[in-house]
């Protein structure tokens, strides 16, 4: 479920520290399991992340202006204020053994009336890391893995990506012409559509998709050597079983749409 995620990394394996284009990232893994009343025997929560740090770009300290950049990002508003990406993980790994511990008398309740102990077993992984980087564009990606009980866990992916000539994150707004957008969309079901080898719109119904008109351009994507991969999770255009969408377009799809200074531009050959 987590396949795209370095599907189209410029790295190829994973050391302590590893250059991807221009920035280096040092690798961290968090980790942190807690048993019900201390009973290793007993249901846990299992709380987990692996991370590319950003150490280091052209300046000194561009690393930490990069994490603190990410962090609310990534993170949320509420970790901002740790700005740097080991601390806002610890931050969140204590957060979920807490809420677990909470629960605890109602978890141990539960096991003294029911042999299904899975309902009580808690897991999270989290992986952050560089997914694309050239040409001074660096996208960078949190993939999610949530299980807290019940029928199946919930998992998702998410990009962001920062413009290292101007500090800036690249939205939309920065890459096509706003009055484009609707055929912007139009080309990202075509490609859809493509993809499954499907003739009409509407035979994505069958297959579990909500609606085809929901099928739109979101800030939600990373760039390729080819083109605009945009993620859609679970429940956002189709149901659970649907699983992931991925929809890559050709950059030769929507390059006439792009604005004249879109950064998107300097990765078209």
């Amino acid at each position: 479920m987590m396949s795209c995620l370095y599907s189209c990394q410029s790295k190829s394996n994973r050391s302590t520290e590893t250059t991807a284009d221009s920035v280096t990232v040092k690798e961290v893994t968090i980790k942190e399991t807690y048993h019900l009343s201390g009973d290793t025997a007993k249901p846990a929560c299992r709380v987990s992340f692996a991370i590319d740090v950003p150490v280091k770009y052209q300046q000194e300290g561009d690393g930490i202006r990069l994490q603190k950049m990410l962090t609310p990002l990534i993170f949320g508003d509420e970790y901002a204020s740790d700005s740097l990406f080991e601390s806002s993980a610890r931050k969140a790994v204590a957060s979920h053994i807490a809420a677990y511990k909470d629960l605890e008398p109602e978890f141990e309740k539960e096991l003294k009336e029911d042999e299904a102990p899975y309902s009580c077993e808690w897991e999270f992984d989290y992986t952050l890391s560089t997914v694309y980087n050239r040409d001074s564009l660096l996208c960078y990606g949190l993939s999610t893995s949530e299980y807290t009980g019940g029928a199946h866990g919930m998992y998702s992916d998410f990009y962001y990506t920062i413009d290292l000539s101007n500090w800036h994150r690249v939205v939309l707004d920065d890459i096509f012409r706003s009055e484009s957008l609707d055929q912007v969309n139009h080309a990202l079901l075509d490609q859809l559509l493509k993809s499954m080898n499907l003739a009409a719109p509407d035979s994505l119904l069958e297959l579990g998709f909500f609606d085809t008109e929901n099928i739109t351009a979101t800030e939600n994507f990373y760039f390729t050597d080819r083109g605009i991969c945009w993620i859609f999770n679970p429940y956002e255009i189709a149901c659970y079983a649907t699983g992931q969408v991925h929809i890559e377009v050709p950059f030769k799809e929507i390059e006439m749409y792009m604005l004249p200074e879109s950064p998107v531009r300097r990765l078209i050959k």
